[in-house]
């Protein structure tokens, strides 16, 4: 079947099922991606031995490789009292774009990288927007709730300044991978807290994690991915124990899954991937937010693991990735993307 063909089936399976996932359970790894993982080191440390043994500085080096984009298409600057870096990225160099408030991965412990920024730019190209990364402060330096705060303060920043650079600021969304999506949760359910959600447009969530670490024998995934799979169950405990004090688990801040009322928060785009331990989160949360009646557009890509990493920039999961994110954009934003 020709590649075109494919991505139309995709799309239109998509178009027509907007709150359904496609088949998460193909039991079998995408031939890239399982190219992908056997050329990584395999790392199946236990909690304990995570705990003994890492080295924060190497971690923190692990990420997306640096690719190059052009210096003129980004700005960079130190916004709110508490100087928290941002680069605004701006390739069309166009007025009136839309704004996306970018949160970042890294388990909470690594800032923000040279690869990720590439990332950004690239969201900034395909939707048509202008992207804000924030490089807010990360874990053991700075537990929760700093790196939280730094996000949702600069998202009121972002929305009261937004237009000094052109931007449209009745059209914001939160886009957040892995760690940055749990941060993209937790700043919505806190601006609806301060009456001021309906300044978000739409919340776009890669691969959250959403519960604390008492609860992960309730998701099958953590344990099916355990380990093997590039992230792994350890890792995940790791990451969630470093950023937050034991006392603070079940807040829902911490972990938004918890919330007693996930009522009138902004509509939501949530993705996960089968080979992944925090599938089962993301569809729990996908679940529990439509039946509080908030709209969702969830997606489980089948082959593929964490965050969609190893899958081809340009290939088939890409595109209906951007796919579903430019159709939840269009809904509801009252201007169309490209």
């Amino acid at each position: 079947m020709k590649k075109a063909n494919c991505l139309l089936i995709v799309v239109m399976l998509i178009v027509n099922h907007p709150g359904q996932s496609q088949s998460c359970s193909t039991g079998k790894l995408d031939p890239a991606v399982a190219g992908f993982l056997k050329r990584l080191p395999v790392d199946n440390r236990s909690l304990e031995e995570l705990k003994k043994t890492i080295n924060l500085e190497e971690y923190r080096k692990i990420g997306p490789p640096a690719i190059p984009f052009p210096a003129t298409d980004v700005m960079r600057m130190k916004i709110t009292k508490d100087s928290i870096p941002v680069s605004v990225f701006i390739p069309s160099h166009e007025k009136g774009l839309p704004i996306i408030i970018y949160y970042h991965p890294g388990g909470f412990i690594s800032p923000l990288t040279a690869g990720m920024e590439y990332l950004a730019w690239k969201d900034a190209k395909t939707y048509n927007a202008v992207v804000f990364t924030i490089d807010y402060g990360v874990a053991p330096e700075r537990k929760f709730p700093a790196g939280l705060n730094d996000c949702y303060d600069s998202f009121k920043w972002i929305s009261e300044h937004g237009i000094e650079f052109g931007c449209d600021t009745s059209r914001i969304a939160l886009l957040g991978v892995s760690a940055g999506a749990n941060l993209v949760a937790a700043v919505c359910q806190k601006a609806k807290k301060e009456g001021i959600a309906q300044k978000i447009k739409l919340q776009i969530m890669n691969c959250p994690v959403v519960d604390n670490p008492a609860n992960a024998g309730l998701y099958p995934s953590m344990q099916q991915n355990a380990d093997g799979y590039m992230l792994t169950k350890a890792g995940v405990l790791f990451a969630l124990e470093t950023y937050a004090d034991e006392k603070d688990h079940n807040n829902p801040a911490y972990a938004p899954i918890l919330s007693k009322d996930l009522s009138d928060l902004p509509p939501a785009v949530i993705i996960t991937a089968e080979f992944d331990p925090l599938r089962d989160q993301g569809a729990a949360y996908a679940d529990q937010l439509k039946k509080a009646g908030v709209k969702v557009w969830y997606q489980c890509f089948g082959g593929e693991i964490h965050c969609l990493i190893a899958a081809a920039e340009n290939g088939l999961a890409v595109q209906a990735l951007q796919h579903i994110v430019s159709t939840a954009m269009n809904e509801v934003m009252a201007s169309k993307m490209k």
